[in-house]
């Protein structure tokens, strides 16, 4: 009950943060009666407020569903909880009875969500003390981009899956960890390059539960009937998730052009190969032992799937890096992790600052244009540096942990040799 109490409160701690720092404008008159300070960028605020502005109606858009009455973008999971949050937001105007202003709906879907991040984060943080030891925790507590990333996208939800993915892993609950794959790739599909991995070890090591974990994966994947049912969501989901440009992806540094004909293949080529690479491959018997072999191995091919994608949004820094730190052992390691994180949470801060940056800069030509996603931005030097840091340190904590044979490895030296 105490650690309770604790993943509480440090939950509480980061979510104010996130909600003060995200605050609307709107909002921010109704709680202080004056604006105190301009909000950090919100995806899903942005998001919403690009769609009521295309559908023509406030009121008719939160009485309408997504995929159906009106194209959606993102996966069909997030679709559902989309749609639950309109319902909620409409439902707070029916009760109140206050005209339904643009500034109003702003106001109640923030707090609404806001309220959805909370408990995904709370989620996040009990699973994580379920699989962590307590001397590694910390590194986990104090992640930067927690402090900005919670109340912004759905990139907490599919970490707090993750979370439970692992968990469920590790007490081979078989069927569950089918539910939460499934899930996840609902949540967001570059959480399907783990399919092949699951595939692989349950069918060579726990035959007799195929069955079970295909029968759970199954389940949230025929969701996605909804989304192929409108061909305009199809196609905007499609240019969200799997863009022909490199948005702030790794491959930028190989080449000056931000959309060049082999960047999407290439990045589906070297995420494949490591994929299943890593699918022969052991964990060390004495590595990860409160993880599993297939929990590190899940952790390793997800984090390198969004280093290696084309498009490496700053949310999924809370992936990643949480990923890195369940994994990392060293102490200098944790904080090069850390250290990339924070990196990872100045982009938004300083993304809308990109011009600014250029003029203050100006002595490098860099060129007075807003474009945060050429390499010739201050905005995309911190974006690969991050980059470079968390491949290297992803590349030096595999190689430790993946070996062919692990038992020769780890092979105990006998007293009488010694």
């Amino acid at each position: 009950m105490k650690t309770l109490y604790k993943i509480l409160l440090i939950s509480l701690i980061i979510w104010i943060v996130n909600f003060v720092v995200h605050m609307p404008l709107t909002l921010q008159k109704i709680i202080f009666h004056n604006e105190l300070f301009h909000p950090i960028y919100t995806d899903f605020l942005a998001y919403l407020k690009s769609s009521i502005t295309s559908f023509g109606s406030a009121e008719k858009y939160l009485i309408s569903n997504p995929y159906f009455d009106y194209s959606f973008a993102y996966p069909p999971l997030i679709g559902f909880l989309w749609l639950a949050l309109i319902r909620l937001t409409y439902f707070c105007h029916v009760i109140t009875h206050v005209h339904l202003s643009m500034e109003l709906i702003y106001s109640i879907f923030y707090i609404m969500y806001s309220l959805f991040s909370f408990i995904f984060l709370l989620f996040y943080f009990y699973f994580l003390d379920k699989i962590v030891e307590t001397k590694s925790k910390i590194s986990l507590f104090i992640m930067p981009s927690l402090l900005i990333y919670v109340i912004y996208s759905w990139a907490m939800l599919w970490l707090a899956l993750l979370m439970l993915l692992i968990y469920s892993l590790s007490k081979k609950y078989h069927f569950l960890s089918g539910l939460v794959l499934g899930l996840m790739i609902a949540t967001n599909p570059y959480s399907a390059v783990l399919m092949p991995l699951f595939i692989y070890s349950i069918y060579y090591e726990r035959r007799d539960q195929m069955r079970r974990f295909i029968s759970g994966v199954i389940v949230p994947l025929l969701s996605y009937t909804s989304l192929f049912l409108s061909d305009k969501s199809l196609t905007l989901f499609l240019d969200r998730y799997f863009p022909v440009s490199c948005l702030n992806c790794s491959f930028l540094i190989l080449t000056s052009k931000i959309s060049p004909d082999y960047i999407m293949p290439l990045s589906y080529i070297v995420t494949m190969i490591f994929v299943f690479l890593i699918v022969g491959l052991n964990v060390k018997s004495s590595y990860c032992r409160r993880l599993g072999d297939l929990g590190a191995k899940v952790l390793l091919v997800i984090t390198f799937s969004i280093l290696f994608s084309i498009s490496y949004l700053p949310q999924y820094g809370l992936i990643v890096a949480s990923s890195l730190l369940l994994v990392a052992r060293e102490l200098r390691v944790k904080i090069f992790i850390l250290l990339s994180d924070a990196l990872n949470a100045s982009i938004i801060l300083l993304w809308f600052h990109d011009l600014y940056l250029r003029k203050i800069l100006s002595f490098l030509n860099l060129g007075l244009v807003f474009d945060p996603w050429s390499l010739n931005s201050p905005v995309q030097w911190i974006v690969q540096v991050r980059n470079i840091i968390q491949i290297i340190v992803f590349l030096a904590i595999a190689s430790e942990i993946l070996c062919l044979n692990p038992k020769k490895s780890y092979k105990p030296i006998s007293a009488e040799k010694v």
